[in-house]
């Protein structure tokens, strides 16, 4: 062999070398998650949507069997068995809120989740216009049935019309004294119809939520459930950003709304459902107690661990806004908690949420 060929051949690897070298490190391949999403996504529903499902179908249930209770015997052990009754439908509801979708909001017009929450809707208080409500379906002759009560606009029923009718007099004074309370539902017995009617149409709008998650959504002849694991949404979204946004949605709602200022304006029972809220929130990030696949669980096997530390800092800045009853701060750390909804997660999750905020935060 030529002697030029030999030198060549002998500086071949180096060459190569020095060409490899030039086209920098080869980048590592994805981890491969550990976890399938569809079943993060199923463990989500099933983990935390659906028993934020029942848990309210049952506290309302219970609300109204402690409206019998008491009306059969009114007294103040009763009625603060009542209220507790209701303190828990409450919690209940704010947990239920972070998903304001499917059964909840299937109706263009009149959505369940206005007949529950009438602030929710705008951030408008009707505190005064049930008040006038109450008062007078006490005073009237009308018959106070369920069709009666069934055709009240939404600003006229739910958690804040109950709160007004349990937790304080319909006179002009509004005491909110039990001795007071307990003495008008004495006096006035029309007070308990308009008590059993406003609870009977609050179980009756959980029912519904719960009968489309579990039974039958819009007479489909399926369960909510199935058509939502299935990706059979009728607006096109995905299932998983169904979920964020609507969390997402509800932390905006918090914080744009002053909710911890306004909602439970005679109980003063905000803190403890913004609370509830939270503690839904950790529920859909972790999953039960025990369990595996969660939404964290999915992160964590794709390398996201700077972003679950990120989610974890604004839960923990938002619980100690609430245990210091700073409604400035919580504005503020639910405004971090919402972004984490808007980015850290879906973006671990490889999920484009298809809408484009501008909010600045």
């Amino acid at each position: 062999m030529p002697r030029l060929c030999v030198f060549l051949l002998a500086f071949l690897p180096a060459l190569v070398a020095c060409v490899d070298d030039s086209q920098g490190p080869v980048p590592e391949p994805p981890p491969v998650p550990e976890f399938d999403l569809q079943a993060t996504l199923t463990i989500a529903v099933d983990e935390a949507v659906l028993p934020a499902v029942e848990e309210f179908h049952a506290s309302t249930a219970g609300l109204q069997s402690a409206a019998e209770s008491f009306c059969s015997a009114p007294d103040a052990v009763t009625l603060e068995q009542l209220q507790d009754r209701w303190r828990d439908a409450f919690e209940q509801w704010y947990r239920l809120s972070l998903y304001n979708f499917g059964p909840l909001n299937d109706n263009f017009v009149f959505p369940a989740f206005t007949f529950i929450d009438s602030l929710r809707l705008r951030g408008t208080n009707y505190l005064e216009t049930v008040r006038s409500e109450i008062a007078d379906d006490i005073s009237s002759s009308t018959t106070l049935d369920a069709d009666y009560f069934a055709g009240k606009t939404f600003q006229r029923v739910g958690l804040l019309a109950l709160e007004s009718v349990i937790f304080e007099t319909s006179t002009g004074e509004n005491s909110a004294a039990p001795a007071d309370i307990v003495a008008e539902f004495q006096f006035a017995p029309r007070k308990c119809e308009v008590l059993a009617g406003l609870a009977g149409q609050l179980r009756f709008q959980a029912s519904y939520v719960e009968n489309g998650w579990l039974v039958d959504h819009l007479g489909s002849g399926e369960p909510y459930r199935s058509l939502f694991l299935s990706d059979q949404l009728d607006d096109g979204t995905e299932p998983f950003s169904q979920i964020l946004i609507s969390g997402q949605e509800f932390l905006d709602y918090l914080q744009a709304r002053n909710v911890v200022t306004t909602a439970a304006p005679i109980s003063g029972h905000a803190w403890e459902a913004i609370d509830a809220s939270i503690d839904e929130v950790e529920v859909l990030l972790r999953g039960q107690r025990g369990s595996s696949g969660s939404v964290f669980d999915y992160m964590e096997s794709v390398g996201q661990l700077n972003e679950i530390a990120a989610v974890e800092d604004s839960i923990s800045q938002v619980r100690q806004a609430i245990a210091d009853r700073d409604p400035e701060m919580l504005e503020v750390t639910l405004g971090f908690l919402d972004g984490n909804f808007k980015r850290e997660i879906p973006d671990s999750l490889a999920i484009d949420l298809g809408i484009n905020f501008s909010d600045g935060d």
